[in-house]
């Protein structure tokens, strides 16, 4: 019995509260941002509180206070960029500064640069800054330079879920730590949750008790019992209904207590606005590519499409997986929504994942991307990785143009975690 007391002591976690900032001499974290209007220090903030409350020893300042630090075995930087591609007012000097100042011992380097697509020079300075580092004796990358489009909610969460993934860590961030305003919490009435499959994954259907403005993309943000932070689910608009896809995991909170949740139950959940994942109704085309439960949004958006020609690549175990999906892509082609779909399956056949069959069609592909077209991302951040890879490769061989120039303009939207 003791021995339990001690254990759950050993993980709990600190708060911020009772643990204060490191000096820059004693810090193991340094934090630095770079900003113009103060929301990426926001940002920095909010990230700061979570290392913390991990029981980090952390330091943060801004961008041109970079220095010598005795002890510090991380490096993360936080930057915009200001004007065409150029630093923000308090970013002027970095660059001469880590050239000058070589880092008493290996850091672990990470940049999160923040910015719009609707700039050409999208997150430019953050693109600097990492190749800055990359360049220099003494700092070594931790993670791949990350880039967050107008305060993203997925492409934060996406980041999140790389570091923690990367660190070992388990850091959270509040929505309200990052300039959101704090969700409403809405009831949500049960209207059909079937047994699970194969898979262990549900397609659970919801209604909310009030009239709510949403659509297919945004983010379902449930509290289970015991939790103080949210788990976000993507989810389908069809009618004035939610469908969202689950994976229930044996040591999952908030899986297990959706997957047993039962006809008229009420659900208590806050709905968020994930408008860099919304449909693009005018598009030349639209490619919706995911896999396990991140077909979840594009459930929706089969049905909302009225012009795009649509085509769904979807990546599984076996062909039987996708039998809770398939009605929604049925119907979908039946009514002209979309024209087809592909499988790409991993326990089944020719085993076969979704970057597999991007490879295959590459041709079809490159014409896509060069007349417009919409590349959706939606599921896992390995598949993004192995997605974003080939789509790289044949930007590159077909195109000689870097997959960052469709990211930049919007052709490439990304909703993983």
């Amino acid at each position: 019995m003791l021995g339990g007391l001690i254990n759950r002591l050993k993980r709990k976690k600190v708060s911020p509260k009772t643990r204060k900032k490191s000096s820059k001499e004693d810090a193991e974290y340094i934090l630095l941002y770079g900003t113009q209007s103060g929301n990426t220090q926001t940002m920095a903030k909010a990230f700061f509180k979570g290392l913390l409350a991990e029981g980090k020893k952390v330091f943060m300042d801004e961008l041109d206070n970079y220095s010598l630090y005795e002890n510090a075995t991380h490096l993360i930087i936080f930057t915009s960029t200001y004007g065409v591609g150029g630093p923000p007012s308090n970013g002027n000097y970095f660059e001469d500064l880590i050239k000058e100042k070589e880092p008493l011992n290996p850091l672990k380097f990470s940049v999160v640069a923040f910015g719009s697509t609707s700039f050409p020079e999208f997150c430019q300075f953050g693109v600097d800054v990492d190749k800055w580092l990359e360049s220099v004796s003494g700092f070594e990358r931790f993670i791949p330079l990350v880039k967050i489009n107008e305060q993203s909610i997925s492409d934060i969460r996406s980041w999140l879920s790389l570091w923690n993934r990367t660190s070992g860590m388990e850091v959270q961030i509040g929505l309200k730590d990052i300039g959101k305003k704090k969700s409403k919490i809405e009831d949500f009435i049960v209207l059909e949750n079937p047994e699970i499959n194969e898979d262990n994954t549900s397609l659970i259907k919801l209604r909310p008790k009030n009239q709510i403005s949403f659509q297919s993309g945004d983010l379902l943000g449930i509290i289970p019992e015991g939790s103080q932070k949210p788990r976000m689910y993507s989810i389908a608009r069809i009618g004035d209904d939610i469908h969202l896809s689950v994976k229930k995991h044996d040591k999952g909170i908030c899986s297990r207590f959706l997957c047993n949740l039962q006809k008229e139950d009420i659900v208590v959940a806050s709905l968020e606005r994930n408008e860099s994942f919304h449909f693009v109704p005018d598009a030349p085309s639209v490619w919706l590519i995911g896999n396990g439960t991140g077909i979840a949004p594009y459930l929706g958006m089969m049905e909302e499409n009225q012009h795009s020609p649509l085509k769904l690549i979807w990546g599984g175990r076996t062909e039987s997986s996708f039998h809770i999906y398939k009605p929604y892509a049925d119907k979908a082609i039946k009514h002209g929504r979309m024209e087809k779909y592909e499988l790409a399956l991993s326990r089944e056949g020719n085993s076969k994942y979704v970057q597999d069959i991007l490879a295959e069609e590459e041709n079809e592909v490159a014409r896509a991307l060069e007349s417009g077209a919409v590349f959706m991302l939606c599921g896992s951040m390995a598949m993004q990785d192995s997605v974003l890879k080939v789509l790289n490769k044949i930007t590159n061989d077909k195109l000689d143009r870097a997959i960052s120039s469709f990211m930049n303009n919007g052709q490439i939207l990304k909703d993983c975690y």
